[in-house]
C-alpha cells in the first residue's frame, strides 16, 4: 500500500469519526438570515414573523466574507435561533420543514451537514437553549403572531434528556419563553409579572427555575422597566443582558439593557455606552466582548430601510464600529459563537414522578416589605390558597391556619398555578400574592415571609407550624366545595 493510500484512507477514518462532518473552523459563527422585505406567510405564528419564509441557519467561517457562506438548514423552509453545544460540536435551532408544518428543534453538525429533528411537539417547539449534560429546554407551544402574550394556550417551558420524552417544567397563566441556562445550573426565562386579571396590561420581567422546574423565583425587572423583555443572556463579566421594548413582536424598535448577576433587581442599565436602538441580539463573546446584530437603517450609504448586521463590541467601547459582517440582502437576526464552553452546574432532584403533592412552609406570613400604612397592620390568622380554572377565574382551595409564630406548613397540588391570602381574623385580606407560582411532585419549597424583603434571613428557630401535621388542600372540581384533607 502506498503512502498516498495510507493518507486518504486515514483521512476518510477520520472523517467517519467525525461524524461525517468536518468540525466549525475555530472563530466561526452561527447566524441566523432573514431575507430583506419578505413579509411574513398568512396566519402565520411568532417564529414565522421573526423568521419569515427563506430565513436559514448559516455558518460565517473567518474572514466572514459573504461568499464563504456555510448553509446549515439546508431543506428547511425558514430557521433561526441557533444555540451552539457545551462541546462546540453541534448546533440546535428553530425550524420549519414546509410551510404547512409546526415549528420544531432541530440539531445540525457546526460544520455542517443535514439538519437532524430532535423534537415532535404538537403545536411546534421554539426557543431552544442547553442545560447540563445535554438537556434540550424549549417553549411549545409555537403561538399565533400577536398572541404571544394573548394566546389560550400559554407556551411553557420543557426540558428534555437525549432519547428521552420531554417533561414540563412551568405552569405558570403566561407564557414562558427566551429561556438560557446560567452557568450555576438554574433556567433563566421571560414571563409576565404575577397579576390578576389575564387581560390586563402585562409586564414582562425574568424569572428563574432551576432545571427540574422546581423553586420559581423573580429574578429582574420586577419593579421597573419597559413592557417587552427578550432574549436574556449570561455575558462573561457576570451582567445578564437581554433586549427591552415597547412592542410584542421583534423589529428595529428593541435596544439592549443588563443587570448585575450579583444584585439584578437593583442594577437595571443600558448594556452600551451608546444607542443600540434596532438591537436584534446580543451574545457573549471571549474577553468580555459582545456579539451584536444590529440595524443599520439611516446609516450614511443605505437606504432608510436599511438591514441588520453583525458587530463585536468590546465592553469599553464609546461606539458602534463598522460590523464584522454585512449583506444588504439579508438580515442578520442572531448571531453567536461557536467554541466549546465550560458546561453548567447540574441540580440534585428531588422531584418525585407522579407524587400527587409539593410541600410548602413559610416561616412567618407577617414578614414582608410592603408598607404598613395603607392595609390592616394586624397579624395574619389563616392563609387562603387558590388556583386558576380555566376561565382564569381565581378558585379556592381552602383556608390554613397560621401558627401564633406566623409559620405555616401545608400539602398543596401539583402543575398549578397557586396564590396565596393572608387574612385577619374577621377574614380581610392582608397581602395577596396572585396564583403564579407552582410545585414540582415532591417538591419542598420554603420562604421567609409573605413579600418578603429580599436582604432578609430566617431567624435560626423551629417554625411551630413543623410541630403538627401539616394541612392538605386538594384540587377539587367546580361544583365541590374546597376541603382541607388529613395528610
Amino acid at each position: 500500500m502506498s503512502s498516498r493510500t495510507s493518507i486518504l484512507i486515514g483521512a476518510a477514518a477520520a472523517f467517519l469519526l467525525a461524524g461525517c462532518h468536518p468540525a466549525a473552523p475555530k472563530g466561526s459563527v452561527a447566524l441566523t438570515e432573514a431575507p430583506v422585505g419578505v413579509p411574513p406567510p398568512p396566519a402565520a405564528t411568532v417564529l414565522d414573523v421573526r423568521y419569515p419564509p427563506g430565513s436559514r441557519l448559516v455558518l460565517l467561517v473567518p474572514p466572514f466574507g459573504t461568499d464563504t457562506v456555510r448553509v446549515l438548514s439546508r431543506g428547511l423552509v425558514a430557521a433561526g435561533d441557533p444555540c451552539v453545544s457545551w462541546d462546540g460540536r453541534w448546533i440546535y435551532f428553530a425550524g420549519k420543514s414546509s410551510e404547512q408544518a409546526d415549528w420544531q428543534i432541530y440539531k445540525v453538525n457546526a460544520g455542517g451537514g443535514r439538519p437532524q429533528l430532535v423534537t415532535h411537539m404538537p403545536g411546534g417547539a421554539m426557543d431552544p437553549a442547553l442545560a447540563a449534560h445535554e438537556e434540550l429546554v424549549f417553549s411549545c407551544p409555537v403561538p399565533k403572531a400577536g398572541r404571544l402574550w394573548t394566546t389560550p394556550t400559554p407556551a411553557a417551558l420543557y426540558g428534555q434528556m437525549p432519547s428521552q420524552a420531554p417533561r414540563r417544567l412551568t405552569f405558570g397563566p403566561d407564557s414562558a419563553v427566551g429561556a438560557t441556562v446560567l452557568r450555576d445550573g438554574r433556567i433563566l426565562f421571560v414571563t409576565a409579572k404575577p397579576r390578576d386579571d389575564r387581560h390586563a396590561p402585562r409586564h414582562l420581567c425574568l424569572f428563574t427555575i432551576n432545571n427540574d422546574g422546581t423553586e420559581v423565583s423573580a429574578y429582574a425587572g420586577q419593579e421597573d422597566g419597559v413592557d417587552f423583555v427578550r432574549r436574556p443572556r449570561e455575558l462573561g463579566d457576570g451582567r445578564i443582558a437581554f433586549l427591552a421594548a415597547r412592542t410584542e413582536e421583534p423589529g428595529p424598535k428593541g435596544w439592549a439593557e443588563c443587570v448585575k448577576s450579583a444584585a439584578p433587581f437593583d442594577t437595571r442599565s443600558n448594556l452600551f455606552s451608546f444607542r443600540t436602538d434596532g438591537c436584534r441580539s446580543v451574545e457573549p463573546m471571549p474577553e468580555n466582548d459582545v456579539l451584536a446584530c444590529v440595524e443599520t437603517s439611516g446609516w450614511v450609504g443605505r437606504s432608510m430601510m436599511g438591514n441588520a448586521a453583525v458587530f463585536r463590541v468590546a465592553p469599553d467601547a464609546t461606539a458602534i464600529s463598522a460590523p464584522i459582517f454585512d449583506d444588504p440582502q439579508w438580515n442578520s437576526l442572531e448571531a453567536t459563537l461557536v467554541a466549546a464552553r465550560d458546561e453548567p452546574a447540574g441540580h440534585t432532584t428531588a422531584v418525585m414522578p407522579g407524587a400527587p403533592r409539593g410541600t410548602v412552609l413559610c416561616l412567618n406570613v407577617n414578614d414582608s416589605s410592603e408598607s404598613a400604612a395603607d392595609r390592616n397592620p394586624a397579624s395574619a390568622a389563616e392563609i387562603r390558597v387558590f388556583t386558576l380554572a380555566d376561565s382564569g377565574q381565581q378558585r379556592v382551595l381552602g383556608k390554613v391556619p397560621v401558627a401564633s409564630d406566623g409559620s405555616v406548613l401545608v400539602y398543596l397540588p401539583v402543575h398549578v398555578p397557586l396564590g396565596f391570602d393572608t387574612l385577619d381574623a374577621h377574614g380581610q385580606v392582608l397581602r395577596h400574592q396572585p396564583a403564579f407560582l407552582w410545585l414540582q411532585p415532591g417538591e419542598n419549597r420554603a420562604c421567609i415571609g409573605c413579600h418578603e424583603p429580599r436582604n432578609h434571613a430566617p431567624r435560626n428557630i423551629r417554625p411551630l407550624a413543623t410541630q403538627r401535621d401539616p394541612a392538605h388542600l386538594d384540587v377539587t372540581d367546580s361544583t365541590t366545595a374546597p376541603r382541607v384533607a388529613a395528610p
